[in-house]
């Protein structure tokens, strides 16, 4: 009788250890499993805080200069160079918005992740380093004139919004609307050639911002699109002679070419900021918050943004070129416009 008890629980015992085995064995397999998962940036059933923590990690944050251009330059390097946009714009300024944006969508990331089956989390986290990275590349463009070619890419790329902004102005000046004067619109209609249309480019986002009360919710245009042609003409402006020549001919450097592939990678990751920022929040709310890539102007008032917070060791008012010059800001507190 006594050896039946014992071998009763003898064999409870080993059925109580085989089902803690497996249930570590369980455990084991699953939280193996999303580790894989987390490290390939597959969707799992892992807390979506877990995923972000995991990108944090990973995410390459330093935001020394040099040394995130040293990281960056070998995928920046894998950008196609067919039709590469030439980059006109102001990356400490970039910084700036890049810092309000994720600040912004901070809070709603366990929603964006949770919602997203792969959600870029470390290309977003990454940002902050590499306009840093943008910003020592576009210091080692050496300072030099666009080439014609490059004045009139310049020019259709803007043309198409110039004349869709002059036509709704024209519609909103009317007597019947009176959301602006007439004659300001006028102004910018009258005239010709390519340095005209290069001060277009710059007059028309002005107007937006300048009437903004007025015109607010009444305009179809993105803040981008209007920074994106104020960019264009204030580099424009400097490039362009009276009497319609162009400025000394000068061929694309690797300089410049490199400091391109820079600014489309530094795009493409401020649009998946952009997509967490829409699937959290709804397209129009995220529109809201954050600030267009380039933007300086808050086109929902007429003062202009905070001015950025300073950088780790970059963004003096003049610093050394590649070939030893410095660059100064031109007349329209621009940079002078480096080689492209």
């Amino acid at each position: 009788m006594g050896g039946n008890k014992g071998k009763k629980a003898s064999k409870v015992d080993k059925a109580s250890k085989a089902d803690k085995a497996s249930k570590v064995d369980k455990a084991s397999k699953a939280g193996k499993k999303d580790a894989r998962r987390l490290r390939k940036g597959k969707p799992s059933d892992a807390d979506p805080a877990s995923l972000i923590a995991a990108a944090r990690r990973g995410a390459f944050v330093d935001e020394m200069p040099e040394r995130a251009f040293a990281h960056f330059r070998p995928l920046a390097e894998q950008v196609p160079t067919a039709d590469l946009p030439i980059f006109t714009g102001q990356p400490l300024l970039m910084r700036a918005n890049v810092k309000i944006a994720l600040a912004a969508v901070e809070p709603h990331l366990p929603a964006a992740v949770s919602a997203l089956r792969e959600p870029r989390l470390k290309d977003v986290f990454e940002l902050p380093s590499l306009v840093m990275a943008l910003d020592f590349a576009t210091a080692r463009v050496p300072v030099a004139k666009l080439s014609a070619g490059e004045i009139e890419k310049m020019l259709a790329e803007g043309a198409p919004w110039r004349e869709l902004m002059l036509t709704f102005l024209e519609v909103a000046s009317h007597p019947l609307l009176g959301l602006l004067p007439r004659e300001r619109v006028a102004a910018v209609r009258a005239g010709s050639g390519k340095l005209d249309k290069a001060r277009d480019f710059v007059a028309l986002p002005g107007l937006f911002a300048e009437f903004s009360s007025a015109l607010e919710g009444k305009h179809p245009f993105p803040a981008d699109k209007l920074d994106l042609l104020a960019t264009l003409g204030g580099a424009l402006v400097q490039q362009v002679r009276p009497g319609n020549a162009a400025a000394t001919v000068a061929k694309r450097t690797p300089e410049s070419i490199l400091r391109d592939q820079l600014a489309s990678l530094v795009a493409d990751r401020y649009d998946q900021l952009q997509v967490l920022a829409a699937v959290a929040l709804g397209k129009r709310k995220a529109d809201e918050l954050l600030p267009a890539l380039r933007s300086a102007v808050s086109f929902g008032s007429t003062e202009t943004a905070d001015a950025p917070e300073s950088p780790p060791a970059s963004g003096t008012a003049e610093r050394p070129g590649a070939n030893g010059t410095a660059e100064r800001p031109g007349a329209n507190g621009t940079a002078e416009m480096p080689e492209g």
